[in-house]
């Protein structure tokens, strides 16, 4: 594709609509880090114990995860071949952050089986952003 062609109205649909989903990811983990009440105070006191508790690798993984994806929202709207990579690194942080809610903690018991669909659901959206990327890339849509 060459450098005049028209962006295709699904690159602007899917990189409008993965840049709202991980904006709000980073909405959350930007509200969980600066402890605002607002996010706090919906939270049980389990709840708060457990994310208080939780290794500091965890709240790392959760926010590359929500960063990176950002990120390759942005350089697929910017029409940039590592979009691809950025989900890529977004969907590997999203799941060492779901290996501890779901499998290295009690975090599904203090939370509840949501956090399980919600898990799911996060990482169909990862993994849906990267076939995307790569079928930009293979298309020649993003360089």
């Amino acid at each position: 594709m060459n450098g005049h062609a028209k962006t295709p109205w699904h690159l602007w649909a899917v990189g409008a609509a993965t840049l709202l989903w991980n904006g709000f990811g980073a909405f959350q983990w930007y509200r969980q880090v600066t402890r605002s009440d607002s996010y706090w105070g919906n939270l049980t006191m389990e709840q708060v114990q457990f994310i208080i508790a939780q290794p500091m690798w965890v709240e790392v993984a959760f926010g590359v995860g929500v960063w990176t994806g950002g990120l390759g929202a942005l350089m697929l709207l910017l029409r940039r071949r590592l979009a691809l990579n950025a989900f890529v690194a977004s969907l590997i942080a999203i799941l060492v952050n779901t290996l501890f809610m779901q499998v290295l903690s009690n975090g599904r018991a203090v939370f509840g089986n949501g956090t399980l669909i919600a898990a799911i659901a996060v990482i169909a959206v990862a993994a849906a952003s990267i076939v995307y990327a790569h079928f930009a890339r293979k298309r020649g849509i993003i360089r």
